[in-house]
């Protein structure tokens, strides 16, 4: 029977079953929302995060910069008041051709391939990651289906990442902090930067990824500290099956 409904159909099924659940949780009136980008120059950098684009080159690289910068400029210096709820989704869209994003590299189920809108992982995971450092606190997030770098590519430590799917998984950060915060971003040929921003200090957190290599994937758990060591939290313990990657699109 899913078979028989189109694609695009089951993505709206699911965003509709997502509004309907966020109503009736009270989640939606949480969610950030966009701002008037001028009222927060005072927000200065607290946590920061850089990370090369990969080892893409060529037409593979510049399309993954373009979908990254289309996403940026729907996320740059949007407030987020203490305890509202910063969704990718919710704020980015539907990356479709219609929005002016383009077909990048991605996972799909097992396999590694190209769809409308790939490469905004890189941008989720640093998000991911910079909330991780932060100490806020992570209300969705879903790690990718297969590991597809080796430890010489590898521009990330492996369980920092954090797959989105439009209509299935979101990435969904809560602000814990009783002041507002917002991410600005930074992007160059080369490379990515990602800042927590905020007019009040904020203490960066240690993380750890624990790894466990097994025959045909790896096991990571992610052990969050608290500023004196005092408590560890386990974030999350994800597989990461390994991933074969076809030769045109490494």
């Amino acid at each position: 029977m899913k078979k028989l409904i189109p694609p695009s159909w089951r993505v709206n099924i699911r965003i509709v079953q997502r509004y309907l659940a966020a109503r009736l949780t009270g989640k939606w009136q949480q969610l950030a929302k966009h701002r008037d980008t001028h009222a927060h120059d005072d927000f200065l950098p607290q946590v920061t995060l850089t990370q090369p684009l990969g080892s893409m080159t060529g037409h593979h690289l510049e399309r993954k910069k373009h979908n990254l910068n289309l996403a940026i400029q729907k996320l740059q210096n949007v407030v987020i008041l203490p305890g509202q709820i910063f969704s990718f989704w919710h704020l980015v869209g539907n990356p479709t051709t219609k929005a002016g994003f383009v077909e990048g590299r991605t996972i799909t189920g097992t396999e590694l391939a190209t769809s409308v809108g790939g490469g905004l992982c890189q941008l989720s995971g640093m998000l991911y990651f910079l909330a991780l450092k932060s100490g806020l606190t992570i209300l969705e997030r879903h790690p990718h289906s297969k590991d597809i770098y080796t430890d010489a590519t590898r521009f990330a430590p492996l369980g920092s990442d954090a797959t989105v799917v439009y209509g299935y998984k979101d990435l969904q950060i809560q602000n814990s902090f009783s002041f507002p915060i917002c991410f600005r971003f930074f992007i160059t040929d080369q490379a990515i930067q990602a800042c927590l921003c905020s007019a009040q200090a904020i203490a960066e957190v240690q993380v750890e990824f624990r790894t466990q290599s097994l025959e045909s994937a790896t096991h990571v758990e992610t052990i969050r500290y608290t500023p004196a060591r005092a408590t560890a939290e386990l974030v999350s313990s994800d597989l990461y099956p390994k991933l074969l990657v076809p030769a045109h699109l490494r």
